[in-house]
């Protein structure tokens, strides 16, 4: 075993970790702004007896946990495109095998 091989497989961990907490936030918190936003445009439109501000909350706690729901399994997804490529990316020399091709 290489001297550091844990702490270089230990670093790809944690990064695509991270990655995946990070996309999920993001994502997650884009379903809680919108909903926050076009909540109270659609229930002023279809004319709703609540306060704004309560149309505001619903929405984002709606939109906000249908896009959590989404957030995880996207989060994965890109971090695993994210770790290929950056594998696809070595220096030429650093392949952990070599294919040999018949003649």
């Amino acid at each position: 075993m290489r001297p550091f091989a844990a702490m270089t497989q230990t670093r790809a961990v944690l990064q695509f970790a991270i990655v995946v907490l990070w996309v999920s936030t993001a994502i997650t918190l884009v379903g809680a702004i919108l909903g926050a936003a076009l909540w109270p445009l659609v229930g002023a439109w279809a004319g709703a007896r609540r306060e704004p501000w309560e149309l505001a909350l619903t929405g984002a706690r709606t939109l906000g946990f249908y896009f959590f729901i989404w957030a995880p399994g996207t989060g994965i997804v890109v971090a695993t495109i994210h770790e290929h490529r950056r594998r696809q990316a070595r220096p030429a020399g650093r392949e952990v095998f070599t294919r040999r091709t018949r003649r």
